[in-house]
């Protein structure tokens, strides 16, 4: 259910015809040749040609520079020393990889089928050296270091191909507090047939092989362009990111994504005196080889006023993928409707799907990746995109081609025609939320999916913690957004509007991090994957756990639940405050 019955759309078609694709295609001329790894002088001449651009389109841009931790790959090889000697040169390393000394790190092979960032039962790997399948992920990495494996070496999952991958479960740079948690392991990725063959040789023998890399990691000064376009009306704003960083020429990821936020900047400016609230434009450094350290190190700067005057962050990337045959959707519930809205009335013939099947998560919810650095702040977060489906011929990991974090990234991977169309699409969805007489967000979902997920968890501890706290506080909140909802539908004065808007922000503030935050609400959960209500999942082990670890697990479900009616109860007071000031 939408909170905004009826809003005008002549403001959004316009804009939405602004699109030009010459305009695209030009950007993607500049773009496509540079390989913008992080500080790199290709970086910087991308980003001061976005900062030109958007200047000479008469935008407010400013060239920020950001401090960051990050790491680029240098070398990997794979030797095999027992039963037979074979050197594997076509292999790569990842970012954050921890370096070799001189000669490599030797030991035992030891195959595992498959490892993820829960895996808890690796067979033992005390100094010994992993072989799997798969992309090397952060947890996956995680899970074998903590084994005490010497080394990992996975089989890409795709043939021909190695991906480009980063390794650190740290969002943004590290601080003195989680430092630590950078992987002391070396990684190396092989191709398919070389994994085919190492695994032929573990059927039947021993197998000792030697894993030496190196990694380049140090603190950089990364260039962050940020443009401000102002609307007429209100200081809030909703972010539109991308990454300007990438893995080789990055033409789908991402210069495209940056070519469609210049366009989409030049289009909102050129109307900005029929757009309500403002819209910030950023290109993102240290998202491939930095843990999307750029967009973490703004939200850290900015929190305060992104937590006052902030509405919504978009993530653009991965976009005109030549052949991609569906339309990917993520978005948080409040925002779902209007969302999906827009999706299904715009141009684009494909069936919109919400869920991409890989790395960025299981579901129709934004997932810890596509610099997600504004949960804590409390903007409600949306991502959409043309698609590879699983099974199409041309898709490779995270929806992505074949060509995904590889040198084959190029610009013939780019359909201009789609490309386009999504840039339209775009263009509509901040045009809702730039213009409509409050912010179509309707937190009347957001309860509803707590609610939902309380009752999952509340079932599956078996009464073993009372969650009655969540629910009086949620029967209170329901009732008192019911009435808000009324109230934004029916607003016929500019006061009240705003006051509708104070409120829905305060929601925000105080649903999004207790919804899908771990950590408190100014720092970052790891980029690692996890459930919703996170701080309440162990309630659902207690059944099965006994002695001090039972209440080791009821300690934090306890406190969980006093969190959660906290935040609830406060979302319910500031609504019920609202209502009471009309009456």
């Amino acid at each position: 259910m939408r909170v905004i019955d009826t809003v005008d759309r002549t403001t959004e078609d316009g804009l939405v015809d602004e699109i030009d694709r010459g305009a695209l295609e030009a950007h993607i001329d500049a773009l496509a040749d540079l390989r913008r790894y992080p500080g790199t002088d290709d970086q910087w001449e991308a980003a001061e040609y976005i900062v030109d651009e958007l200047a000479a389109d008469g935008v407010d841009a400013e060239l920020q520079t950001v401090e960051a931790y990050t790491s680029v790959p240098v070398s990997a090889t794979v030797t095999v020393t027992t039963p037979v000697r074979k050197r594997i040169d076509d292999s790569i390393t990842t970012a954050f990889s921890a370096n070799t000394p001189p000669g490599g790190v030797s030991g035992e092979l030891v195959a595992v089928d498959s490892v993820g960032h829960s895996t808890t039962d690796l067979p033992d790997v005390a100094g010994k050296i992993v072989f799997t399948q798969g992309l090397p992920t952060p947890g996956a990495v995680r899970a074998i270091d903590q084994a005490g494996a010497r080394a990992a070496v996975f089989q890409s999952p795709t043939a021909g191909q190695l991906h480009e991958m980063i390794v650190s479960p740290i969002w943004g740079s590290p601080s003195v507090d989680d430092v630590n948690e950078l992987p002391d392991l070396p990684v190396a990725e092989i191709r398919q047939v070389d994994g085919e063959w190492l695994a032929a040789r573990l059927a039947g023998d021993d197998v000792v092989i030697t894993v030496e890399t190196e990694a380049r990691t140090e603190q950089r000064e990364l260039p962050c362009p940020v443009a401000r376009i102002e609307g007429t009306e209100s200081d809030r704003y909703t972010v539109i990111g991308n990454h300007i960083d990438s893995w080789h020429e990055g033409v789908t990821d991402n210069a495209t994504g940056g070519a469609a936020l210049l366009e989409l900047a030049r289009v909102l400016h050129d109307h900005r005196e029929e757009l309500r609230r403002d819209v910030w434009v950023a290109f993102w450094p240290g998202h491939s080889m930095g843990r999307y350290a750029g967009s973490a190190r703004y939200a850290d700067q900015n929190w305060l006023d992104l937590r006052e005057n902030g509405i919504a962050y978009i993530h653009l990337d991965l976009n005109g993928l030549n052949g991609a045959d569906h339309l990917w959707a993520q978005h948080m519930a409040e925002v779902g409707d209007e969302h999906l809205d827009v999706l299904e009335d715009g141009p684009l013939p494909l069936d919109v799907a919400g869920d991409d099947g890989g790395l960025l998560g299981d579901g129709s919810r934004p997932g810890r990746n596509s610099d997600q650095s504004f949960w804590g702040a409390g903007l409600a977060s949306l991502l959409s995109g043309a698609r590879f489906s699983g099974d199409h011929d041309d898709g490779g990991p995270v929806g992505g081609g074949w060509w995904w974090h590889t040198p084959e990234d190029t610009r013939d991977k780019v359909d201009f025609d789609l490309m386009a169309e999504e840039a339209r699409l775009y263009t509509a969805i901040v045009s809702r939320l730039s213009n409509s007489p409050v912010l179509p967000h309707d937190y009347r979902e957001t309860a509803t999916e707590i609610r939902t997920l309380t009752e999952q968890i509340d079932a599956e501890a078996e009464g073993e913690i009372d969650f009655e706290p969540v629910y009086d506080r949620l029967d209170r909140l329901d009732a008192a957004l019911e009435e808000l909802v009324a109230v934004a539908n029916d607003v016929d004065a500019d006061g009240v509007a705003t006051a509708v808007e104070d409120v829905q922000v305060r929601l925000g503030n105080l649903l999004i991090p207790a919804l899908y935050m771990e950590a408190p609400a100014h720092e970052h959960d790891p980029a690692l994957p996890h459930e919703l209500l996170p701080y309440l999942r162990v309630a659902e082990s207690l059944p099965d756990r006994a002695g001090p670890r039972e209440g080791f697990a009821r300690t934090k479900a306890v406190r969980g639940v006093s969190k959660l009616a906290q935040r609830v109860g406060k979302a319910a007071d500031a609504v019920e405050s609202f209502l009471d000031d009309r009456v």
